[in-house]
């Protein structure tokens, strides 16, 4: 096995480790024990670091070394709340603009949210989620609005994958397909208002869910 791919093998073991929320927010990533466990030297585990580093879920601090990240109640508030007022306003004229392809795209993407429950596939309801909210910012045609827009819902996405109850919820009692169901119905209906009110609160039923769960995680044990 190449360096690289020895780096990707251990990133993908790391990752995997905080989708399926085994390693919780805080925890540190010893790197003898990552080492003596997966078998592998320390460069591609310090690689594989660097990389989730990029991607907004570890932390490296000197003389701390790796963690995944653990942000405060106040910093998952304001990042959901800027998100919130992005989306608003890049929806602000969808009924006028949307397609009739994005409605059906739409429609398609909530069905393959729904399996995702089943399949018990955080990393794959991640990437419809993604998918359906971008599909509802590109709408606007301000592209550094919608750029700003697309980097927010990434940033909260990281939120969900250490504190939603994915692995625990029935897809029956899971509001994120319900509530995106119901955003396509007042599309489709051309009901502005209620669409904003729904969107609005689609985001902000969040915070009030992560409020409750994000002290949960502040003292969780090493995995490794």
């Amino acid at each position: 096995m190449t360096k690289q791919s020895m780096a990707q093998y251990v990133y993908e073991k790391l990752k995997a480790g905080i989708l399926s929320q085994k390693l919780n927010p805080g925890q540190k990533l010893i790197e003898n024990d990552i080492s003596d466990t997966l078998g592998v030297s320390r460069t591609p585990i310090r690689n594989a670091f660097s990389k989730l580093q990029e991607e907004g879920i570890v932390t490296i601090l000197p003389n701390k070394g790796a963690h995944v990240i653990n942000p405060a109640i106040e910093e998952i508030i304001e990042a959901f709340t800027f998100r919130k007022h992005l989306e608003l306003i890049a929806t602000e004229h969808i009924m006028e603009r949307i397609e009739e392809k994005d409605i059906e795209k739409l429609k398609e993407l909530i069905h393959e949210e729904i399996e995702t429950y089943d399949q018990k596939d955080l990393a794959g309801y991640i990437d419809i989620n993604t998918q359906f909210h971008k599909i509802l910012v590109n709408i606007s045609d301000n592209r550094f609005l919608k750029e700003q827009a697309k980097k927010m819902i990434h940033q909260t996405h990281i939120y969900l994958i250490l504190y939603d109850q994915f692995y625990v919820v029935n897809k029956k009692d899971s509001r994120g397909p319900k509530e995106h169901q119901e955003i396509v119905n007042l599309i489709e209906s051309r009901d502005a208002d209620a669409f904003k009110l729904l969107l609005d609160k689609h985001i902000s039923s969040t915070i009030e869910e992560y409020r409750t769960r994000v002290n949960t995680y502040q003292q969780a044990s090493d995995l490794f």
